[in-house]
């Protein structure tokens, strides 16, 4: 059971916030991929900055929680969890070719798309965005199938990782750039927990979303076993916009439903009823694709929120400035039910 959301009354309205043009800029820039993310790691830490507490796990996440709070057990009092993940699409290099250039497994887009764009690698365990180094991609032929080679000066076997390497710009209500999928959302949630600025709120950030999902059940037994206050979740992901009904580049929505999956479907239409009412801006909807979200169910009543991009894994893809500063106050709020005094008084 979900309780009672008679507690959803108490919410005030969340006023949209400014987008930080420059830290979006720099964090979409940003390689990560698989579980190498720690250029975007270091970012975030930075931003978060001293007065939150990190929980770092190697290949799984990074969770943000402003210090405070309650440390026995670890998450005690951490109401509200807000997810995304960080890495983006790309690949990994393995062994040399006798031909010449390196296998390379990747995801997320076909070997023509990542022949064509410019594209930069690092090493696996690298925390420096700025120590990349330039790689080429070239299609062959293993027998009927069509793979990748990678070659490049600083490329090393099984260490190297690489992507797109592209400049974020911001004209009018237009962001362009790679990594816009996940970024954008990640931003907002970083956004939203900053301005809630509370101990009962943290951001879980994971990785390998794109190519490994099962990477995010570290993070679920996490949670299982230090966050025993939990009572809310919402994971915020950026889908192609055919993908989502009525979507809206400048519009955030509540998917209750991702490709096959329930997503808690009577909590969130109950919870869009009131967000609404309290004049926080976003729509109801579903997704034909889906994302991480299912996993966290059965920890807490969850939420899917969504804010799409036109196109989707990519080079450059586009995504609203004003759709942002939405997703931001829409997880603000989201994590202000999270912690209002009779919230989930039934459990989950």
């Amino acid at each position: 059971m979900h309780g009672d959301l008679g507690f959803l009354d108490t919410l005030y309205t969340i006023q949209e916030t400014a987008l930080d043009a420059d830290f979006l800029k720099r964090l979409t820039e940003a390689p990560a991929v698989g579980t190498a993310c720690g250029p975007v790691v270091r970012l975030l830490s930075d931003r978060f900055g001293s007065s939150y507490e990190r929980t770092l796990v190697p290949d799984g996440f990074c969770l943000f929680r402003k210090r405070g709070g309650p440390t026995s057990p670890p998450l005690a009092g951490l109401q509200t969890i807000l997810v995304a993940h960080m890495d983006e699409i790309g690949g990994c290099v393995y062994g040399a070719r006798k031909a010449g250039g390196f296998d390379t497994r990747f995801w997320g887009n076909t070997p023509e798309i990542f022949r064509h764009a410019t594209l930069q690698g690092m090493d696996y365990l690298e925390e420096d965005p700025a120590n990349t180094f330039p790689v080429i991609a070239q299609e062959v032929a293993v027998g009927d199938e069509v793979r990748l080679s990678i070659s490049g000066d600083h490329v090393r076997p099984y260490r190297t990782v690489w992507t797109f390497a592209e400049r974020t710009t911001i004209r009018g209500d237009v962001i362009e750039g790679k990594a816009l999928d996940p970024r954008v959302t990640l931003y907002a949630v970083v956004e939203a927990i900053r301005k809630l600025d509370s101990p009962a709120v943290g951001a879980l950030l994971v990785m390998a979303e794109e190519c490994a999902m099962e990477v995010a059940r570290k993070a679920l037994i996490y949670l299982a076993r230090h966050a025993p206050d939990l009572r809310l979740i919402a994971n915020a992901d950026v889908p192609w916009i055919g993908n989502l009904g009525e979507g809206r580049l400048d519009m955030p929505a509540i998917r209750i439903y991702e490709g096959r999956n329930f997503v808690d479907p009577s909590f969130g239409i109950r919870a869009s009823d009131i967000l609404k009412g309290r004049g926080v801006e976003h729509h109801l909807s579903a997704a034909r694709s889906g994302s991480q979200t299912v996993l966290f169910t059965p920890l807490a009543p969850t939420l899917s929120v969504a804010l799409p991009s036109d196109g989707v894994h990519l080079p450059r893809v586009k995504m609203s400035v004003q759709g942002t500063e939405r997703c931001v106050a829409l997880l603000t709020a989201i994590g202000e039910l999270g912690m209002s005094d009779d919230a989930f008084a039934a459990g989950a």
